[in-house]
């Protein structure tokens, strides 16, 4: 099946690495298929050890992750998001924060990923 992709910069890096690889017979396709496995299998593993979060705390994450752009940077202080945001009482907000904060990257990943994927 033959599809096309919209070659976005980090895409655009990704087929200059792989450009000319003799170690890799297919470059540029193979290589995304392996990030797009490993991402998922890393996913999978953290999305187990993600806290429960009632409706409203989903609600406040869901102010906080859409439409946004998720970089290094929103994923960092994505505990801190929370806080500012205008859905849910102050309590809630905080328990949030809270429950975020102790999270690993790939949590925090995962997490962003479910909201997205509920949306």
């Amino acid at each position: 099946m033959r599809k096309t992709i919209y070659m976005s910069e980090p895409l655009i890096c990704l087929a200059e690495e792989t450009r000319g690889d003799s170690r890799r017979t297919s470059g540029f396709s193979r290589r995304l298929g392996e990030i797009v496995e490993r991402y998922k299998i890393m996913l999978d593993i953290d999305a187990q050890k993600l806290p429960e979060l009632t409706d409203s705390e989903l609600e406040i994450l869901g102010e906080v992750v859409m439409g946004s752009v998720i970089d290094a940077r929103k994923i960092r202080g994505l505990h801190l998001d929370p806080l500012d945001a205008a859905t849910g009482t102050p309590e809630e907000r905080k328990g949030l924060a809270a429950k975020i904060e102790p999270l690993t990257a790939g949590q925090r990943l995962a997490l962003v990923e479910k909201v997205e994927g509920q949306a």
